[in-house]
């Protein structure tokens, strides 16, 4: 085994990584350890006195075996640690534990540690909107690639319910980053916003410091708390997905289920072969290069991104005036997803995209059929204005 070893400024803690495998196949495990047993909170085990907290990596190469023989892996993982099994609190994940986050927070006395790790591409979803992918039956689910876990330490002392508690904060802490990054839910990306993954698990692990009580979002333990989260949240996604604030405009129409290719395609559907281009396979190439040029443009990005966020207003019913059952409708006296269209298209290709950006409209080819209303006149205008500016 080999071990990649990390000092923790927090309860005598020791931290490290260790690289070990199961079945000849390479898995990581973070592994926590305290000078004496610690009182922790896990939503995957409840209260518990343990003496060390992981989180564990297991690759997708192994989840069809672990599916079914998921109690020996239970087993085995401990065991290889020389570790008992009453003394440790741990986490399992898709993700690569090399990319863990480790985020401090302090206020006087008072220290807050989170390490997380978090994948978001798989099994993202919103709660309350998105259906389950799975039933518990005899102690069994499918296993997915993706979740957010976060150990806390704490070196307050916490209460019981403090602990409890602190799970609320840090959830909304990470749900903050989510929204903020625009993550889509894997299932309805069109549609929702990701609150969080199916798979998330957190340990809250309390010091022996001074007690608290409390760790609500009005109070500084609360606040640490949400601090560390959400930074090391932002930063273990940016780690195992690439994905920041201020990501392409293409990443960010991907996210909701809109590639380059289709939108490359839908231009190919009405497109008039002009001599002095040649090929369609030519023309292709064209719009790939011109759709990059595009992307790359501020004015650009901010009318697409304008589009977006209406769309997800209008289907929330949050746009005064119009309810989510008269926007699904495309009411004729909604005009403004029409202005964000040939205000890109004009910008882009000038006056003759406005003629392009109404036949696209009208007939609606290839991706523009399947979209609602401010995305399909967004995206046609984009299109618009690209295929113009190319034949110009």
């Amino acid at each position: 085994m080999n071990r990649n070893k990390m000092s923790l400024s927090m309860n005598d803690a020791g931290a490290e990584i260790i690289y070990h495998s199961f079945r000849e196949i390479p898995v990581k495990t973070l592994l926590i350890t305290f000078a004496k047993k610690m009182r922790v909170l896990s939503t995957q085990d409840g209260f518990r006195e343990v003496s060390l907290v992981g989180n564990h990596y297991n690759p997708p190469s192994l989840w069809d075996y672990l599916h079914d023989n998921y109690r020996e892996y239970e087993d085995w993982l401990p065991r290889t640690l020389n570790i008992r099994s009453e003394e440790i609190a741990y986490l399992s994940t898709g993700v690569d534990m090399d990319n863990l986050a480790i985020c401090e927070k302090s206020y006087g006395e008072f220290r807050v540690i989170c390490l997380a790790t978090a994948g978001v591409e798989t099994n993202a979803q919103r709660m309350g909107d998105d259906a389950a992918q799975t039933v518990e039956r005899e102690n069994s689910f499918t296993r997915v690639e993706g979740t957010i876990n976060l150990i806390l330490l704490s070196n307050a002392s916490l209460t019981d319910g403090a602990m409890a508690r602190a799970i609320i904060t840090a959830t909304e802490a990470k749900t903050a980053v989510l929204q903020e990054l625009d993550i889509r839910s894997t299932y309805t990306a069109m549609k929702n916003q990701a609150t969080g993954t199916g798979t998330d698990d957190m340990i809250v692990v309390s010091g022996d410091g001074q007690k608290i009580k409390f760790t609500g979002g009005h109070t500084k333990a609360g606040e640490l708390i949400a601090g560390a989260v959400k930074a090391a949240v932002g930063i273990a996604i940016k780690k195992q997905s690439g994905i920041t604030m201020g990501r392409g405009l293409e990443a960010r129409l991907a996210g909701r289920g809109i590639s380059l290719e289709e939108m490359i395609d839908t231009a190919l559907c009405l497109y008039i072969p002009d001599p002095e281009i040649g090929s369609k396979a030519r023309m292709k190439d064209l719009l790939y290069a011109g759709f990059k040029k595009a992307f790359l443009d501020l004015n650009v990005c901010s009318l697409v991104l304008a589009g977006l966020m209406l769309e997800d207003e209008g289907r929330r019913g949050a746009i005064p005036n119009l309810t989510y059952e008269k926007y699904e409708m495309d009411p004729v006296d909604l005009i403004a997803d029409e202005l964000i269209g040939i205000q890109i298209a004009e910008y882009l290709g000038g006056s003759r995209a406005l003629f392009e950006f109404e036949r696209y409209d009208k007939k609606k080819p290839g991706i523009l059929a399947k979209l609602p209303p401010f995305l399909d006149d967004t995206i046609g205008g984009l299109i618009a204005g690209v295929l113009v500016k190319i034949c110009s």
